[in-house]
């Protein structure tokens, strides 16, 4: 009966949580995989954006990337939504086996993991942590090292590895171990601090990720239940106080940054011990949290349209235009992936890389003399440029709404060579010859006028 459970628990989840790659990171990691295994090198300095600092990169992600590219390469972009709803599937396949075959806590996790979890290192970071908890609490010393090995060169998050086995074991063996394993990456002790140092700039406030916003009860309900199940849990049964402080530490992560949830969503079946319930209880909530899964997802194949401007950059790679390409730091990645190294992006999702370009680039959109001096400095002869609210403007005693287009990229000085459902594309004039730009040129088309 359990493995039947375990079988129908994994093919559910697969079929449910078939749908597009959303995360903009997606082909950056894609890219640096594929340079990875080209150069047989990990890149010392970025080698993908005009505005990155060229300060050294410390890519803890390098071996996630280069097995995402492996994939890739196997399967192809649509085989990849394939591996990503697999993936999802063992994931939680593998937590209801290490949290005692916990139905309904399983099913509460993914469904409350489901709008964060995607291909990208920290999904697989959750991975990590459901393995790392059940190997620690089992004090195999060995196997836990050679775990954060693994772990340290996929994601960041490693650096917990040491207080999940202090505070699961309160034993040191393991704990010295597990700490000295974060030393073996490419980057030695700065594979560490690295981190820590993306933290501290992420939450200083000098640009806005949606990744590193707190989590708002609003837009993530299911975590707060959770950790409201994980409270009762706790003040009713008693637990280890080392695994009350572990919760709370995965509680806290997630709660401050929306990146860290799925780490809290791995942990959490694994950590918090419900009294006994009722098998046809648990199945009705768990059958009713799936369809909510099922119901307020996207689950058709391929990539959305909305978010990566897949025609608009067919057209562009057809006009054969060459130049730097102006981009906001979501297409970065789309467009690093289709262009480089023919052509390159101004920016992408990389905050770590721009301590310099961030604070030029909030001046800039706000002032029309720094922004063609930005423009200037980083050599943009096309633009890829997302649809923007309209601007206020006001004439005499008149006040009336430009579209932001327009504004940013005026029609004597830019053309418009293509615009799908994501973004819009600009060809600088004195760029390119004028009866290159007469041939591609789409007029009398603001696209953002609203």
């Amino acid at each position: 009966m359990r493995r039947l459970v375990l079988v129908a628990l994994f093919l559910a989840i697969a079929l449910a949580s078939i749908g597009p790659v959303r995360n903009y990171d997606f082909f950056w990691h894609l890219a640096t995989g594929r340079w990875i295994v080209e150069h047989r090198a990990l890149p010392l300095t970025d080698p993908f954006t005009t505005a990155s600092d060229r300060s050294p990169w410390i890519n803890g992600e390098w071996l996630f990337e280069v097995v995402l590219y492996g994939f890739e390469r196997a399967a192809g972009l649509t085989g990849l939504i394939w591996i990503r709803a697999l993936f999802i599937a063992a994931l939680f396949a593998v937590i209801f086996v290490f949290a005692e075959r916990n139905l309904l806590l399983t099913a509460l996790a993914w469904a409350g993991a489901m709008a964060t979890l995607d291909l990208r290192p920290s999904s697989v970071a959750a991975f990590f942590v459901a393995i790392s908890i059940a190997l620690a609490r089992s004090n195999k010393w060995l196997f836990y090292t050679l775990l954060i090995v693994a772990w340290i060169n996929v994601h960041p998050s490693a650096i917990l590895a040491p207080a999940i086995a202090f505070l699961l074991t309160r034993k040191w063996p393991i704990t010295i171990a597990s700490a000295a394993a974060l030393l073996v990456n490419p980057f030695g002790i700065y594979g560490v601090i690295a981190p820590l140092k993306l933290t501290l700039f992420a939450s200083g406030g000098k640009f806005v990720n949606t990744e590193w916003l707190p989590s708002s009860p609003l837009v993530f309900p299911l975590l707060y239940v959770t950790v409201i199940v994980a409270v009762t849990a706790f003040a009713i049964k008693r637990e280890d106080i080392g695994k009350m402080l572990l919760a709370a530490l995965f509680a806290y992560l997630a709660i401050r940054h929306v990146r860290n949830q799925p780490l809290w969503f791995a942990a959490f079946p694994m950590l918090v011990s419900l009294p006994k319930i009722r098998p046809a209880i648990a199945y009705a909530a768990s059958a009713i949290l799936a369809l909510l899964v099922i119901f307020t997802t996207d689950h058709h194949l391929g990539f959305s349209d909305r978010r990566f401007p897949f025609r608009a950059v067919a057209r562009l790679q057809a006009t054969g235009f060459q130049g730097h390409i102006y981009n906001p730091d979501q297409f970065g990645g789309f467009l690093i992936w289709s262009f480089y190294p023919q052509r390159r992006a101004l920016t992408d999702g990389r905050n770590e890389l721009y301590h310099r370009f961030i604070p030029e680039y909030s001046v800039a959109r706000g002032n029309q003399r720094a922004w063609l001096a930005l423009l200037r400095k980083y050599r943009s002869d096309l633009a890829v440029d997302e649809y923007r609210a309209p601007l206020d403007v006001i004439s005499g005693r008149q006040r009336s709404k430009l579209p932001a287009s327009l504004a940013y990229w005026p029609r004597r000085d830019w053309a418009l060579v293509a615009y799908d459902r994501a973004a819009m594309v600009f060809a600088r004039r004195a760029a390119f010859p004028a009866d290159e730009i007469a041939k591609w040129e789409i007029r009398g088309v603001v696209p953002d006028r609203f």
